[in-house]
């Protein structure tokens, strides 16, 4: 039986979801979060400690714009944007460590193994 929901899937569908946003302002607005792309996801990994950035590239913005929003809704934006991305993105990082490793055994060390084995193995939207 699947968990998502109806939402879920249209935003599945759509490759989005949209976030009511305050600014900093006080002007108000509604911004798309999306699933990013396979091929933004190694953009994703260098925005993992880097939260306005990750904030920017789930909305399409540039750099600068997060600072804009107020902490609400920066935190509402960013936490879409990990519930949309967080599926793929370990599921590639999953598969990239895996990749390293079959090239080259033994160069992820014991971080590499302490991350696959803490890693999701399927979906946890899976019947």
């Amino acid at each position: 039986m699947s968990t998502q929901t109806p939402n879920d899937k249209m935003q599945t569908l759509l490759g989005y979801s949209e976030v009511p946003v305050t600014f900093a302002n006080g002007e108000k607005a509604t911004v798309k979060v999306r699933q990013l792309p396979v091929r933004l996801l190694s953009a994703y990994l260098l925005k993992i400690d880097d939260e306005a950035g990750a904030v920017e590239l789930f909305t399409s913005n540039p750099e600068g714009w997060a600072d804009t929003l107020t902490m609400e809704s920066f935190e509402a934006v960013l936490k879409e944007g990990e519930r949309l991305n967080s599926e793929s993105f370990f599921a590639w990082l999953r598969r990239r460590v895996e990749r390293q490793e079959r090239i080259a055994p033994g160069t992820t060390g014991d971080a590499g193994k302490v991350l696959l084995s803490h890693l999701p193995t399927s979906s946890p939207r899976s019947p």
